[in-house]
């Protein structure tokens, strides 16, 4: 009786568990009560029942009361954790905690799950207490993995450890204050030349070529504007532009700033890997998701990247990719995910977020947890052969030529004009057929994005998306306009309190404008967000000359820069300066 109470007033807890054996009410837990329920079993039942039968010998009796006291005493949950794991593209090592359950211990699972599926998939199981670590042979791992072991005793109740989480292996570096890269685990010689992967993959190569990744370290405009970071910010300009706009100079600590126009810069002894700016090692050996840039108050680089050059393994989105002779293939589905644009696609500077195209698509509710259009999806569009375009479609073009001979002109064109939708009803307000002269003619006017970032998007604060209105008489005489410009280089209206204008603006310290990233202290942005509405109601007094029917278009119009910018940096290019359509609606008014 007295060994009893002690075992009342304690009433020490396992862990709760799914026992097989010994948990009499089926509670999850082994406790007191359990225990009386076996002592009443023993004294006032004859028949055998396997749940009281603790040390399996068709029995129950004081023995396996004892068992169950012993097991609520004890230390458990005895529970092992993953010491360590090891990964090269082919063999998986793990190694773990031995159990301390000598008694008790029947074995060990080892569970796995990724990224992409958080279901545990069994793929070892011991019945070897000593028996603490597994090599794996082909075994495909994600970019995030995640490990656990479940120690079940024989009681049947498996117990956890930790999860263990385990990235893909990269090349480490650390960055100084400065935003400069003082070491690394990798060489310059590790990173391919672009040239390399022409003899295989032609396609890709040519289309890369004329794209924009490749057109950053051809681009008058862009070295124009990080010259103009490096004059005002000596000590960190450099690499604040280079870890997007040429992140093997800033991985390899390789300053550009030497090269203050483009001729200066190609016509160099840089090696070719760095002169081509963002090629095809800079994508194809990530093997980890990154992360938003954020740039303190000093402007200093920060951008994480996780690569694995050198190593003659190229990563991509191609399951079960045929073997060659030039390099090992590894398939990674997260090259499939808006998450593999990252770190340049998002760039935040003293908590402003300055260009944030990856944010803007992450907001939207349930996008990235479910799968939502992928920024592959339309700047990387699937081709008949099954490939994908390496153009990289965007919205920027080479302006040095005119953007009617741009080979990218067209594709540009056709991915802007996918992008909204517009019509003439504004909450049940429409066009009316007719009205009279004189009255006050509505003009309601509804908006609609059918794309998964903000319209503009990025450099924002460059680019300029409005709304052109015009009315005109049934002489061709335009009555009323909003938008409407002489030529694609001259400026908006900006006084028009009719102008329906989507863009944003960057403040400086001083809260004024500012077209540096580097010096943005604040932002008012007037984008229209992902797949948001914006309405406008014109109102036009109808002249008592005009003669009918009036003829009102709206057309959505885009340009990539605005012609400040291109004249403060190179106004040679003014003239190359697009303006694309995005969406045009007409409609007739009668005059009674």
């Amino acid at each position: 009786m007295k060994f009893l109470f002690i075992i009342i007033f304690s009433n020490i807890l396992l862990a709760q568990c799914d026992y097989s054996i010994g948990d009499i009410n089926e509670d999850q837990n082994l406790d007191i009560i359990d225990v009386l329920e076996m002592v009443n079993f023993i004294l006032f039942e004859d028949a055998y029942n396997e749940l009281y039968d603790l040390n399996s010998n068709n029995i129950v009796d004081i023995v396996d009361i004892i068992v169950l006291v012993n097991r609520i005493l004890s230390d458990a949950p005895f529970y092992s954790n993953i010491l360590s794991v090891d990964y090269n593209f082919e063999n998986l090592h793990i190694m773990w905690e031995s159990s301390q359950d000598q008694n008790g211990f029947i074995n060990y699972n080892l569970y796995y799950s990724n990224i992409l599926s958080d279901e545990d998939d069994l793929i070892y199981t011991t019945y070897d207490i000593a028996d603490t670590s597994i090599i794996i042979g082909n075994f495909d791992l994600k970019e995030q993995n995640f490990f656990k072991i479940g120690t079940v005793d024989f009681m049947g109740c498996e117990v956890f450890g930790d999860q263990f989480l385990y990235d893909l292996p990269y090349f480490h570096y650390d960055v100084d204050s400065l935003g400069n890269v003082i070491s690394n685990s990798f060489n310059l010689d590790d990173f391919d030349s672009a040239e390399n992967c022409q003899g295989c993959h032609s396609s890709h190569y040519e289309e890369w070529s004329s794209s924009m990744h490749a057109y950053t370290a051809h681009s008058p405009l862009f070295f124009s504007y990080k010259e103009e970071t490096v004059n005002n910010h000596p000590d960190v300009g450099d690499k604040f532009c280079t870890q997007c706009h040429n992140p093997i100079a800033y991985l390899a600590n390789v300053s550009l700033s030497d090269y203050p126009t483009v001729e200066e810069f190609q016509n160099s002894n840089l090696p070719a890997v760095i002169k081509e700016g963002i090629s095809c090692d800079v994508c194809h050996t990530v093997t980890g998701i990154s992360q938003t840039v954020y740039t303190s108050d000093s402007g200093a680089a920060s951008a994480l990247y996780k690569l694995y050059p050198g190593e003659n393994i190229k990563f991509g989105p191609i399951d079960n990719p045929e073997p060659n002779n030039y390099h090992e293939s590894f398939y990674l589905p997260t090259y499939q995910v808006s998450e593999q644009c990252l770190p340049c696609h998002d760039l935040v500077v003293r908590d402003v977020e300055a260009e944030i195209t990856f944010t803007e698509w992450n907001r939207i509710p349930g996008f990235s947890m479910f799968g939502g259009v992928s920024c592959q999806s339309c700047h990387m569009p699937e081709k008949e052969d099954g490939t994908h375009d390496h153009n990289f479609i965007g919205v920027d073009l080479d302006l040095s030529i005119p953007h009617l001979e741009n080979p990218l002109f067209s594709k540009v064109s056709d991915m802007l004009e996918s992008s909204v939708s517009m019509n003439f009803e504004v909450w049940g307000q429409y066009l009316p057929n007719v009205i009279s002269p004189l009255d006050t003619l509505y003009i309601p006017i509804a908006i609609e994005s059918l794309t998964a970032h903000s319209i503009p998007s990025g450099t924002s604060f460059n680019r300029e998306a409005w709304i052109e209105l015009t009315i005109s008489d049934n002489d061709g005489g335009i009555l009323y306009s909003s938008g409407l410009l002489d030529n694609n280089t001259t400026n908006l209206n900006y006084n028009d309190p009719n102008l329906l204008l989507f863009k944003s603006y960057l403040l400086d310290e001083n809260s004024d404008t500012t077209n540096s990233v580097i010096d943005s202290h604040g932002i008012i942005n007037n984008s229209l967000p992902a797949y948001s509405q914006r309405f406008k109601i014109y109102d036009f007094i109808v002249p008592d000359i005009a003669n009918g029917p009036l003829i009102i278009t709206a057309r959505m119009l885009f340009r990539p820069f605005t012609p400040e910018f291109i004249i403060n940096h190179n106004e040679e290019f003014l003239d190359n300066l697009p303006v694309f359509e995005m969406f045009s609606i007409e409609s007739e008014v009668g005059i009674e």
